[in-house]
């Protein structure tokens, strides 16, 4: 099945960094429980925190099916792999590159990888496919978070969860003194597609309530991974002139963003209801 689809511009560097070997599986940002100055804690440390964290949240257990939806280059299934056994392991991508990567991975102890090249809003899979479905700071790149709520609903069986992270755009955002399309615009170009990107339609609570999924848990991690653009972007960059790379420029309106109190990051698990036994 050949998707089209639009990948980020900051996945070219991702991609050609992980092949170097200067960076790993995990492609999304980290999570503190304090400063990284006082923890001594490295940003891939604080990716593997975040990851564990969402892994608690969904409750993992021996001989499940579990779907990656937008799995990057495939860190949380690789240390779902190495922790447990007898797993159906599903990851979803657009991107064929991050999908080669993905496969560099070898299944162990009676698990099975499965990457599929497919469209997160129009999932290839039957009804009731899986306990969970994973989907880790890759929504906003969906066409609708609408539509894959329903479709996430709609593979998961009854009795499961979609558990994951998120990022919004606050509202204050759009009352700033700056027309919006300076502040769309160089994250669209490297971040993007970001289709909703002033987030209309993004009340997670509301779109599961819509597929029918009940709220289990909604966190704001916004303050615990702001530190994560000590790392995704540099220190000394000037924020004032145009450097003149797409992925850049991204990196640091997102900075800007997240340390003035304009973008939201959220940890979530949306429960589907078990069948009634009656």
């Amino acid at each position: 099945m050949i998707v089209q689809g639009q990948v980020p511009a900051y996945f070219d560097y991702l991609i050609d960094a992980f092949h170097r070997g200067e960076a790993g599986r995990y492609v999304h940002l980290g999570y503190w429980s304090a400063s990284p100055s006082a923890t001594g804690e490295s940003f891939a440390a604080a990716q593997q925190r975040l990851d564990e964290k969402l892994a608690a949240m969904a409750g993992l257990e021996a001989g499940q099916a579990i779907l990656d939806a937008g799995c990057g280059f495939g860190g949380t299934l690789g240390r779902l792999n190495r922790q447990l056994s007898g797993m159906r392991l599903a990851g979803v991508n657009v991107d064929r590159r991050q999908l080669d990567i993905c496969r560099m991975q070898q299944p162990a102890s009676g698990n099975r990888f499965e990457w599929h090249e497919a469209d997160a809003c129009r999932l290839p899979f039957p009804d009731q496919s899986f306990d969970r479905v994973l989907c880790i700071e890759a929504m906003f790149h969906f066409r609708s978070r609408r539509e894959f709520f329903l479709e996430a609903a709609r593979v998961l069986k009854p009795g499961g969860a979609l558990i994951g992270s998120d990022i919004t755009i606050a509202l204050s955002a759009q009352t700033l003194e700056v027309p919006g399309f300076c502040i769309e615009a160089p994250l669209q170009d490297g971040y993007g597609p970001w289709p909703d990107f002033w987030s209309d339609d993004a009340d997670h609570a509301a779109l599961a309530d819509a597929a029918g999924l009940r709220v289990a848990a909604l966190q704001d991690a916004t303050a615990n991974t702001l530190p994560s653009h000590g790392y995704t972007a540099p220190h000394d960059a000037d924020e004032s002139r145009d450097t003149g790379n797409a992925a850049l420029r991204a990196a640091l309106m997102l900075r800007w963003l997240h340390r003035e109190g304009h973008l939201r990051y959220w940890l979530f698990r949306f429960d589907k209801p078990a069948m009634d036994p009656s």
